[in-house]
């Protein structure tokens, strides 16, 4: 699966890999212009940063990489093979680590019984990522029909060069969204909830639950 990816669109997955950095570039200047710093600081200060978020992630790779399963390590390692040295291994890792850092805080919805019309269950979901950024260039829905044991085929829905799930469905009818847990409030939640960067990450969690 990972080989025919990258055979079929190794370009734009490395264009992809290339638009989520200029994705945080383009917040990190925004913030920064807003204080009245010029262009060049920002970019100059950018330049310090990225390094050290590359080694976040690859940090957080290494912590993570004992809970992954071979699978996704494999799909990973042919995306970037198949892509014949266009996408690098490194940054499809590091783009499948971003989540894990980020803490996704998207948008979901569920009704179902009296709270709809026909009484059916619909499920909405929005990643709520500007929709002027360059990261939206090139989304994707990809079909997985799985010969492993027990896997059911089902659409992944994201953005090129991620193998986890953000949204998803499968033939079965399971649908998945995701929504981080925010405490706004210490009184409604007075044990907040716990998160580790130790585990599987929640992506790999999301795509397997399909």
């Amino acid at each position: 699966m990972g080989y025919a990816y990258g055979q079929l669109y190794g370009p734009e997955i490395a264009q992809n890999l290339n638009n989520l950095v200029l994705y945080f570039k383009e917040m990190v200047d925004g913030f920064l212009l807003k204080l009245g710093l010029s262009q060049s600081m920002c970019d100059y200060i950018f330049g310090q940063l990225e390094p050290i978020g590359f080694y976040l992630l690859d940090v957080n790779y290494q912590i993570a990489l004992p809970y992954i399963p071979q699978r996704f390590i494999d799909e990973i390692k042919g995306m970037a093979d198949g892509s014949n040295g266009t996408a690098s291994e490194q940054m499809i890792i590091r783009a499948n680590m971003l989540p894990e850092l980020t803490q996704a805080a998207c948008t979901i919805f569920g009704a179902f019984g009296s709270a709809t019309v026909d009484g059916k269950l619909y499920h909405l979901r929005a990643l709520d990522w500007e929709p002027k950024a360059q990261v939206n260039q090139y989304p994707t829905v990809i079909i997985y029909d799985s010969t492993e044991e027990n896997s059911k085929p089902f659409a992944n829905i994201g953005y090129m060069g991620l193998i986890g799930s953000l949204t998803a469905m499968s033939k079965i009818g399971i649908s998945i969204g995701e929504k981080v847990m925010y405490v706004i409030s210490p009184k409604d939640f007075p044990v907040p909830p716990e998160f580790t960067y130790v585990g599987k990450p929640w992506m790999y969690v999301l795509r397997d639950t399909v």
